[in-house]
């Protein structure tokens, strides 16, 4: 074989190597679509819908986004028969949301988010919501503040936006988690429709298994930011109408088996500062701190007694018995943890207040005798 036929032999194996793009479908021959939502559509039948963002108006129109909508008998059924009616190909590697109604999830949500592991498009940091009342208008209405489709969501719930203690954040990968776990379960955010602002938080929803049974409130979210250790700055008005604002927080927890059954002590602590009080009452420290503890201690009795009549252990707690609980009976915490001896105490400490505790605080005192 001469060198020059030799050199070409050379050149054409290193070709195998190199990689290639011929399955690869053009970004402008593909819709990214960034929101999904899945709703009851009668009988057995689920409704699915998606919104698209718009490079730019199209024919003069307004809106920045496409959306659309399809019934089938499931979630995947509804998306193959999307993918008929779509002049470009669907690409879910976008996804930034996605929303299943109530009715579905106290059914159970594998049925209608087992698709997600399947399809190995969606991102497992996508993030879930429920919903009452109907998918319309989340997807119709424009955002109010401008940004592209799916970003809104992200905005509403992350720490770095528009997110609160009481809007807890749940991904994909985080409710599988929790479904696959039997020592935890997840809290996931429950949104209703809102006239202004597309929607807002009603409350968050806890599972047993991957049924909804039950639903806290945003004041009794708080209770599980405590515990958990997700706590960020937060507002809260006490029995005396004074508004407080919490700093920071820490919660020790001891647990122990007792008989068979598991005891639990929650010590938590606050740091606080005055925001604003009500005129004309006097206010005092000790007195001030003393209503916080008792006002949280009876949210947190009232989050631990719903929470343990579901066996739904929203906490995690489970996973601090697992030196302590045989791998093989892990299965049994739920029940375990619906017989658990649960105590949990609060010392909060009020900083920063200022002149605001002063009695008679004469700032500027008159001259004249």
């Amino acid at each position: 074989m001469s060198r020059r036929a030799a050199r070409c032999l050379a050149i054409l194996c290193l070709l195998l190597f190199l990689p290639g793009c011929w399955d690869v479908k053009d970004v402008d021959n593909r819709l990214l679509e960034t929101a999904i939502g899945i709703e009851p559509a009668g009988g057995d039948r689920v409704r699915v819908w998606m919104r698209f963002p718009l490079p730019q108006s199209q024919n003069g129109a307004h809106k920045d986004f496409f959306v659309t909508k399809q019934e089938g008998s499931t979630v995947i059924e509804a998306i193959d028969q999307l993918r008929l009616r779509l002049p470009k190909s669907l690409d879910m590697s976008q996804n930034q949301s996605i929303f299943l109604d109530q009715a579905l999830a106290k059914k159970g949500f594998m049925p209608y988010l087992e698709f997600t592991i399947r399809d190995r498009t969606v991102p497992l940091d996508s993030l879930i919501a429920i919903t009452t009342g109907g998918m319309k208008s989340i997807f119709e209405r424009p955002n109010p503040t401008g940004e592209l489709s799916g970003i809104y969501t992200k905005l509403f719930f992350e720490r770095y936006g528009g997110g609160t203690s009481q809007k807890n954040v749940v991904s994909l990968w985080e409710i599988f988690r929790g479904y696959y776990d039997p020592l935890e379960e997840c809290l996931v955010p429950v949104l209703v429709t809102d006239s202004e602002t597309i929607f807002r938080v009603a409350g968050n929803a806890f599972f047993k298994n991957d049924a909804m049974v039950g639903m806290i409130s945003p004041e009794e979210t708080l209770i599980y930011e405590i515990v958990t250790g997700k706590m960020s700055p937060f507002e809260i008005e006490t029995a005396d109408k004074m508004n407080l604002k919490i700093l920071n927080s820490s919660a020790d927890i001891d647990t122990d088996m007792r008989s068979g059954k598991p005891v639990i002590r929650i010590h938590a602590k606050l740091s606080m500062t005055l925001m604003d009080s009500a005129r004309g009452i006097d206010i005092k420290a000790k007195h001030l701190e003393a209503s916080i503890n008792r006002l949280i201690e009876q949210r947190a009795a009232a989050v631990f007694r719903m929470t343990q009549a579901q066996e739904s252990d929203i906490f995690g707690l489970g996973n601090r018995f697992r030196g302590k609980v045989p791998p093989s009976q892990y299965d049994r915490w739920p029940k375990l943890y619906s017989t658990a001896k649960l105590e949990f105490k609060l010392d909060s400490e009020l900083k920063n207040t200022g002149l605001q505790l002063r009695r008679r605080p004469f700032i500027n005192p008159s001259k004249e005798k």
